[in-house]
């Protein structure tokens, strides 16, 4: 006959807890009570996150700006993929009757490549 080597100790209280310990007393009816690793605990849908996280393979994601986004392209090439779009961004269209004939595409490029990607 086997000792137990743990004994019941204070009641889970959050998800966060099951990645806190590595051993845990589960009641699994009134007569079924036993002793668990985290690792089977963790097929529970929480090991993969926590395998992830302690290899550090977790990271958070930021967008990029359209600059970073088009980064191998020249302003000449976006400018005529932007095309009409690039309107938008350009701030002489408020002060200009009309057309502004291309007079303000670069600030207008460089307002367009500091937003973030859509």
């Amino acid at each position: 006959m086997s000792k137990k080597k743990f004994k019941r100790g204070p009641k889970v209280l959050n998800v966060a807890e099951l990645l806190e310990h590595d051993w845990f007393i589960v009641h699994f009816g009134p007569n079924v009570v036993k002793t668990l690793h985290k690792s089977f605990i963790g097929s529970w849908q929480l090991f993969m996150c926590e395998r992830y996280v302690d290899s550090g393979q977790v990271y958070i994601a930021e967008r990029l700006t359209n600059g970073e986004y088009c980064a191998g392209k020249t302003d000449e090439q976006l400018q005529e993929m932007l095309d009409t779009e690039l309107c938008d961004y350009c701030e002489g269209k408020l002060s200009v009757i009309g057309s502004c004939d291309g007079a303000y595409c670069n600030e207008a490029l460089e307002a367009w490549k500091e937003e973030y990607v859509k």
